[in-house]
């Protein structure tokens, strides 16, 4: 996740203010200064390790990723149901239906599209990005062709041409043809009821190549839950899962309980029945090939962490040895200081029941492993592969979470010895300057080449070639091979950032799996070639099309987890995206329909918390920090979600252009001059959100925003502390009108003095859960959809996870407005996203963690919702959008990329509507 450059800047901005506060009113009474809400929300980020705003690395960042995602999942009770996604496929099979086409064989003929990437008709079609051109970006790092996230690695050792990628979101991928640039790769889990697409670890059975285990869940950033471990017998043509009511997303009664997500595997060379999995949590061990596990502990150090960071094995001998590395990675201001168990453990695998193991603290610093934290935090193993018995630790330091050193020993571990100059400060770039990273905790890895263990790969942010000396004892050189934050070195942009897996092939030759994708390493500084070839595996947050998708100009832009902000244009013969922006993360992402194009016209990007960059010159143009009041002097004034949300009007625009612009902190800000300025915002809403920042585990923020197709001044939101609130008049003006919609006198002014309805009714029918989408019907701005997170066990007494509010007579008071639950069969998961098909308003859309859901008729009793997974693998759809024209629909998805398919226009479905679903008679 390389940094954005605006931030950096907000960040020095910040410090000097409080240089100055500081130094005009003092320390001990900086805090009087403060509004009341920041100073309970950094309580709470201390309380719970999320760091806020203006914190000064990607660790920060990264774990504030981690605690939204949880947060929307367990509010307000804090649970997780144990294989949930398992639960929803049984759900599924057994009362939804899989719709047979949007449009009926009955209804009015497809029309024709005329694009040159036309959207799916009979099913989903794939816009890519695969991959993405990062150098195309106009500002911020620029590192070649990237797709997303790559956490694990694997080379088959009998034939190095196929080799599998596991993306943190997007799947298991496998190639026949490794290792170039002509390397294509192709998904393993697109079954459309495939369970997962997050991928922590994978191993190959040494006795059996054909047969894999894959580790599910994302065990260095936490953001996706795991369901179990998947194995194959067969290369990957068909699956078994395997423990997912043991590898659950919590265990409660463990100090770090959260995100069971599996980060190692190893399967016993002299015997396959034996397979070993380390998790956030805990060891698990397998006597029966993955059929039956159970859980041991490494450690007997009460009240401390068993988080399993690496294994490696020593098969050299009849009965195979084990060492476990156990790294919680730093002090958690949420559980603790509790990585007082962590070290490396040795074990020799019985062939039944617990293996035993031994702490080897020999060599290590005094305290390693004795219950009390120290500085050892992570820990990533690897062998040699002439002798199984040198084995190296590569450690993070606990309390900086940068390199605290590098550990080996020759002899099985009873003695270790640290390598000289193998710490933080021996990192450097090409002039000699220190790269203090900070991230070991969050993106870490040694590999040893396989010809001469004297030379190691370490990969943290960047990726490092160390040689050690003769006898072991220390570091003959350190080089940087990727330089990946130091603009002047030959190497930088070879590579992404935030190195993840490793897997090597040859001497001199390796795979790299980072959040840029993955890369053919050579060991030269500079030596690798990006093969990221067809990986479509970028995670959106949210985007939006063009004027008119289905034909003519076809344009697309969205924001990216890792990488940015990207957009598409017809104009490109392949999908392969650009970079727009100031790089960094990217969250939503808009442009002016009418007059956006690549040289011209408004486009926006955004980092975190709602670093809101805008061009006024086109999608290839500067992009300047253009936040409004929700900032001040680049220093974050509200409360705002990870991922702010905001929209451009495409509706409601004068004749050649677009400027109605929302965007929701705690409040909702809105310009109707294109935002294009800091000075273009007005706050038009006072707190949106329940506002309990110290009472309840919510952010207390909007996280989305939505404005009414049928009414250019009404607006609707839903913040992550379960309430919606509407509005009829948040812009004003006499020309702010439907009439003078499309003509040169339509122009809107933002009203500060709005009213807002809270239409959540005490949550007596809409649950007090995270409201992920909320959208409106498409004809009538006083009928409103809302998508929520979450499961029914958080709040039984309210479940479902799709509402449906609308008034009688007056709209301006909670009191005319009323809930109806049209969740009807629809399973118990996360629902993302929801918008109605502008061509009928019957036809309602349905993004989820679990698959995407449809309704012909949302009038009815009971609703009949359809599944519709033809072509679109079974992932997290965050965000559905319809273009201006209203002939498209797509699926931004959080690992699988973008989608698009043709909207039916009116009256184009027909006989499967009349399906009625099974509901309540044997509903789990």
């Amino acid at each position: 996740m390389p940094t954005q450059g605006p931030r950096r800047r907000r960040i020095a901005a910040a410090l000097l203010i409080a240089t100055i506060l500081l130094s005009i009113v003092g320390v001990s009474s900086i805090s009087s200064i403060e509004p009341a809400w920041w100073r309970a929300r950094e309580r709470d980020a201390f309380n719970r390790g999320v760091p806020q705003e203006g914190a000064e690395n990607e660790s920060d960042e990264i774990e504030e990723r981690a605690q939204s995602a949880l947060d929307r999942m367990t509010y307000p009770a804090g649970t997780m149901p144990a294989a949930w996604r398992t639960r929803a496929r049984s759900h599924v099979q057994r009362f939804v239906r899989d719709g047979a086409d949007f449009f009926s064989p009955n209804g009015p003929a497809r029309p024709a599209a005329s694009a040159a990437r036309p959207p799916g008709t009979t099913s989903w079609a794939s816009l890519g990005p695969a991959p993405i051109d990062n150098d195309a970006a106009s500002d911020g790092y620029k590192y070649g062709l990237v797709t997303g996230r790559v956490n694990a690695v694997a080379v088959d050792p009998a034939n190095p041409a196929i080799a599998y990628a596991g993306a943190t979101a997007g799947g298991l991928w496998k190639t026949t043809n490794c290792c170039s640039a002509a390397t294509t790769w192709a998904p393993l889990w697109e079954g459309k009821d495939f369970v997962t697409q997050a991928v922590g670890a994978i191993a190959i059975d040494p006795n059996n190549h054909n047969t894999l285990y894959v580790g599910t869940g994302d065990f260095d950033a936490a953001d996706q839950f795991g369901e179990g471990i998947m194995k194959t017998t067969d290369g990957g043509a068909t699956w078994t899962q395997l423990g997912a009511d043991i590898f659950t997303p919590f265990a409660a009664g463990t100090p770090d309980k959260p995100e069971q997500n599996i980060g190692a595997l190893a399967v016993d060379p002299n015997n396959s029945n034996n397979v070993l999995a380390g998790t956030r949590h805990g060891f698990f061990m397998s006597h029966d090939a993955g059929a039956s596990w159970a859980r041991y502990d490494v450690h007997s150090q009460a009240g401390q962490s068993q988080r399993v960071s690496s294994i490696v094995l020593d098969g050299s001998t009849t009965t195979t040895i084990a060492y476990v590395a156990i790294g919680y990675p730093y002090n958690s201001r949420l559980y603790g200081n509790i990585g007082g168990g962590n070290g490396v453990y040795k074990a020799t695998l019985p062939a039944a029941g617990a293996p035993l193991f031994t702490l080897l603290n020999s060599g290590w610093p005094a305290g390693t492993g004795s219950g009390t934290a120290n500085n050892v935090g992570r820990i990533q193993l690897a062998q040699s592969a002439q002798n199984p018995q040198l084995i190296y630790a590569q450690v993070s330091s606990y309390a900086l979470r940068n390199a605290l050193g590098t550990w080996v020993t020759q002899n099985g571990g009873a003695s270790w010895t640290q390598i000289a100059s193998s710490g933080d400060s021996s990192y450097r770039d090409c002039f000699g300057s220190g790269n203090f990273e900070q991230q070991d905790w969050y993106d870490l890895f040694v590999g040893v080449d396989p010809s001469n263990d004297k030379i190691l790969y370490i990969g943290r942010t960047g990726l490092y070639r160390m040689v050690v000396n003769a006898d072991y004892t220390g570091v003959s050189s350190i080089a940087d091979l990727a330089n990946v934050y130091s603009f002047g070195c030959a190497s930088y942009g070879s590579i992404h950032p935030d190195q993840h897996g490793v897997a090597m092939i040859a001497s001199n030759k390796f795979l790299v799996g980072n959040d840029g994708g993955i890369y053919l390493a050579t060991g030269a500084a500079g030596g690798f070639t990006q093969i990221n070839g067809g990986l479509n595996i970028s995670q959106f947050y949210a985007g939006q099309l063009g004027a008119n998708f289905a034909g003519g100009t076809q344009y697309a832009v969205g924001g990216m987890q890792d990488n940015g902000s990207a957009s598409w244009d017809s104009g490109n013969a392949a999908l392969q995206w650009q970079a727009r922006g100031n790089g960094g993360d990217g969250f939503f992402a808009a442009f002016d329909p009418l007059g956006g194009s690549i040289s011209q016209g408004n486009w926006y990007t955004e980092y975190i918390y709602g670093s809101l960059s805008c061009s006024t010159s086109g999608a290839q143009g500067s992009f300047n920090d253009c936040a409004g009041g929700w900032y001040s002097f680049g220093s974050l004034v509200d409360r705002s979600d990870w991922s702010t949300p905001f929209v451009l009007d495409q509706l409601h625009c004068a004749s050649a252009s677009c400027k109605d612009i929302i965007l929701g902190t705690y409040r909702l800000w809105a310009s109707g001059t294109g935002g294009t300025s800091s000075f273009a915002w007005a706050a038009v809403s006072p707190d949106l959100t329940k506002g309990n920042i110290t009472t309840d585990k919510a952010a207390n923020t909007i996280i989305d925003v939505r404005l009414a197709p049928s009414s250019p001044t009404s607006a609707l939101v839903g913040t992550d502390d379960g309430n919606v609130q509407w509005s009829n008049n948040i812009f004003t003006g006499a020309s702010c009108s439907a009439a003078a919609v499309d003509t040169p006198s339509f122009a809107c002014a933002p009203n500060p003095s709005a009213n807002w309805v809270d239409l959540s009714g005490g949550n007596a029918v809409l649950p007090n859960r995270a409201i992920l989408g909320v959208g409106f019907d498409p004809t009538d701005d006083r009928v409103v959809y809302a998508a929520v997170g979450g499961f029914n066990a958080n709040t039984p007494g309210t479940p479902g996870h799709l509402f449906q509010a609308s008034c009688a007579a007056s709209c301006e008071s909670a009191a005319s407005w009323s809930w109806a639950d049209k969740t009807s069969n629809l399973p118990d998961v996360p629902a993302a996203s929801v918008i109605v098909n502008p061509n009928n308003r019957k036809q309602v859309f349905l993004g989820t963690h679990f698959g995407f859901y449809y309704t012909n008729d949302i009038d009815a009793s009971p609703v009949a919702w359809q599944r519709y997974q033809n072509g679109l693998p079974n992932t997290v759809i965050k965000y559905l959008t319809i273009d201006r024209g209203a002939t498209t629909l797509a699926a931004f998805t959080y690992g699988r990329s973008v989608y698009t398919i043709q909207l039916p226009g009116a009256g184009g479905f027909g006989s499967d509507s009349v399906y009625v679903p099974i509901i309540l008679l044997g509903a789990p």
